[in-house]
Parts: structure tokens; sequence; C-alpha cells
């Protein structure tokens, strides 16, 4: 069984609003393992110390996985800490070495991209060798906030400003409608120690610039939880027309061979943000990055309605009117 530094002899609220939170999204079922993905900060340890708690009273098995980015001069000082205070938990830890920097360079994206496809390349690989798993991340109530301000300061569409889920596929948030504070005076109250990552006070990246200089001054006046339940409100809003695009898409579009076909008569006689959704979704097969100006561009040859009118879409696709009828082609490049 689990050994804690201060164990929890009684649910605190603190454990007693994470457990709500893993059952109202039923994050995890008797029997699985949980992979706990720990970084060594307040946040991943927090959650850790939690799951220890809870993984005896609901009879789920834990075990730990940490990456070491070899960016920081103390990152192998983090990993042993994560590796220390596993076998002092005796909890089991998988642990992986990758040079992200380098990584960033090969695949010409940013250092925050590239670690991020770097973690959970790693969680994959972990789900597939574990039977019956979920990852669990620690992110909390102010990153949601924060990624709702990042997808608004991008000029994002409904779905960017839903937030981080709770759920997705087999990752879970367990401590996501918990805020920093709170996660702080936990560690505090249970004389946890975790380390300080000092590459989060370098505001020179975006996430950084908006937690350090921005939300300070939203937090002031109870923000970042009005953010998220704005942002709880819209995922449901964003569900309802994901299912209703889905009506649509099976009631009005034929597919035939490498087409898509509609009628430009039905097409027109939907709303805007359904023909926007309709096109999103015919073009969801494709690896390309598709833009509201590519979308826009086919949903103007529709309403042009000439016999012979085309727009061509990343991906070497061809949309055009042919008969009174909309069709997208997928040629390939």
């Amino acid at each position: 069984m689990f050994r804690l530094i201060g164990r929890i002899k009684t649910m605190n609220k603190f454990v007693k609003d994470v457990l709500k939170t893993i059952d109202s999204h039923n994050m995890i079922e008797r029997g699985h393992t949980v992979i706990a993905a720990v970084s060594g900060g307040f946040d991943s340890i927090c959650m850790l110390h939690v799951l220890c708690s809870l993984a005896p009273i609901r009879k789920f098995n834990l075990c730990a996985a940490h990456i070491n980015h070899l960016f920081r001069h103390d990152s192998n000082q983090d990993e042993q800490y994560v590796a220390d205070l596993c076998e002092k938990w005796h909890i089991k830890l998988y642990t992986k070495r990758v040079d992200v920097k380098k990584c960033a360079a090969l695949n010409k994206m940013s250092f925050e991209t590239a670690g991020r496809e770097v973690r959970y390349a790693f969680f994959n690989e972990l789900l597939d060798t574990i039977s019956n798993s979920v990852v669990a991340t620690a992110h909390n109530a102010n990153d949601n906030a924060e990624s709702v301000i990042m997808h608004l300061l991008r000029g994002s569409g409904l779905s960017g400003l839903t937030g981080i889920k709770p759920v997705r596929g087999k990752i879970i948030r367990p401590i996501i409608e918990r805020t920093r504070t709170e996660i702080e005076l936990y560690c505090s109250d249970y004389q946890l120690a975790p380390k300080t990552d000092y590459t989060n006070f370098d505001d020179t990246y975006t996430r950084n610039d908006i937690r350090l200089n921005l939300m300070p001054h939203i937090a002031k006046r109870g923000g970042a939880e009005a953010i998220v339940r704005a942002a709880n409100l819209l995922a449901t809003d964003e569900d309802f027309l994901v299912q209703h695009t889905e009506y649509i898409f099976d009631k009005y579009v034929a597919f035939d061979e490498n087409k898509y076909i509609i009628d430009i008569k039905d097409f027109n006689k939907l709303h805007l943000s359904l023909q926007r959704r309709l096109i999103r979704r015919i073009l969801a097969d494709t690896n390309k990055q598709i833009g509201l100006l590519h979308i826009d561009s086919i949903i103007s040859i529709a309403r042009k309605n000439y016999g012979g009118k085309r727009a061509s879409v990343p991906g070497g696709i061809v949309a055009q009117i042919e008969k009174g009828k909309l069709i997208v082609l997928y040629r390939g490049e």
C-alpha cells in the first residue's frame, strides 16, 4: 500500500472536491490503472498525493510517469526528486529522457509544441503497454482560464473557447476544477515540497506571459473562476452544435467515391454557422490546416450558384458547382 507524507486520515474538502470531479466525469473505474503524469511541480505532486489517498478507497491501481526534457541544468535533479518520492510512496515510476530543444529544431516547431508532442507520445506508449489504463495530467482551473484567453487572443471560434476538457479519450484531469491557490495551500498543509521550474517565469512564452502579467489582474476579481464557468457553458453549446452538424451532414450530404455532394438549395437555406461547420466536417479527413478563409471561399461559390465556379483548398481539395450541386472533390496533392 502507499505510504504518504502526512497521510490523509479523513477526507478533507479538497480531496472531496477532486473526487467529485472524478465521479462527475466518470474518469476512473474500479480495477483500472491511473498513470499520473508527474513533473515534480506543485500541481502534479498535489495530484499524485490525492490519487495515492483515493486509490485504496476506489480500488484502482496507480503508477507515475516522468519525462525529462533535458532542457534545464537541473532537469536531472527533478527526475531524481520524482524517483525518490515515488520510491518513498511505493509507486512504480516510468521515466523517459528526450532532448526537446533538439526535437523542436528538427521539426521546425516551438519548444512548447515540441514538448507537448513528446509528452503525449510517451503517454500513448504507456497506454499501449499498460492494459485498462488512463493518464492523469495535472491541469488546473487557472490553466483552463489561461487556455481560454490564449484562444480568445488568437481569434478562435467557439470550440477554442470551451477550455480544457476534463476527459479527452484516455486523458483525465482530476484537478481541473481546483485553483492554483487551493493547490499550493494543499501542498503546504501536507508539507509537500514540490520543485519549482524557473522556466515558468520566462514571459517570452505566450502562456507564461498570460499567467504572469494578465492573470493576476483577472484573478483579483474572481475572473479565473468566471472564465471557467463561461467555458463550461460554451462547451455545452459546442456539444449541441457538433451533434446537430452530424445530423445535418447525415441528412443532406452524399458521398460517392472521392467526393461529397450536397444540393445547393438545401445548403444555402442553412444558417452561416451551420454552413461553416458542415464544410469543416466535410474537410475533416484532410491533414492540412484549414482556415476560415478556405471555408468561406467554398460558401461564396455556393451562394453565387454559377456552374463551373471553383474554390481550391489545401490538400488537393477542389469545391465546384455542377447542376445545382456543391461538390467537394478530394483529388490528392
